[in-house]
């Protein structure tokens, strides 16, 4: 019996938005999309050469305008983003801000519209309690804060020397789509 070619499956949507808070719920959204789209296109890139079809993965696209939020929540998605096979593409439509910033870099490329706007600033953090509660909340504050600097300096142009300056100053660095571009924030603006 021939193969029908109408038959065969077709891609998974791969079109995502983080236009909200970045919390538990919005990134088990993204996170699930993510990973039911990399096991949808294993499934195609194996079952696609029976059909004598080649299977062209295209990438996922996270457009992004929000102003960030929970680092924990945001590092989960960062290591399926890290993880994910088929290739994550990040645009930034408006704010891309803290953790959206973080999201922003990650991306196997990444964009901004004109007139988008990434920000980058140190974590936020309060705390209560006893004060040996207080000094384990510092502690740990200061091993995400640190673990954000990698990131930014390993997916960015930004150098050591200029993040300090930002981070001494206690400054929000609110950056341009030209600005984000230049410092490698962004491989293109759209």
């Amino acid at each position: 019996m021939p193969l029908d070619t109408y038959s065969i499956p077709s891609p998974r949507p791969r079109t995502l938005y983080l236009a909200a808070q970045v919390n538990q719920k919005s990134m088990n959204d993204l996170t699930k999309a993510i990973i039911s789209i990399n096991e949808h296109d294993r499934l195609l890139e194996k079952l696609y050469p029976a059909y004598n079809v080649e299977y062209k993965v295209a990438p996922i696209e996270i457009y992004i305008d929000s102003y960030g939020g929970s680092v924990y929540q945001c590092f989960g998605l960062l290591g399926v983003m890290n993880k994910s096979i088929t290739p994550i593409h990040t645009i930034a439509t408006g704010a891309a801000m803290s953790c959206g910033f973080m999201i922003l870099i990650s991306g196997h490329k990444r964009f901004g519209y004109t007139h988008s706007t990434p920000l980058y600033h140190q974590v936020s953090a309060g705390s209560w309690g006893k004060v040996k509660d207080l000094e384990e909340n510092l502690d740990q504050t200061k091993k995400l804060q640190k673990k954000i600097e990698e990131i930014t300096l390993e997916r960015t142009n930004i150098s050591k020397k200029r993040l300090k300056e930002v981070l001494k100053n206690k400054v929000d660095w609110f950056m341009t789509a030209e600005e984000a571009l230049t410092l490698g924030v962004i491989d293109g603006i759209l």
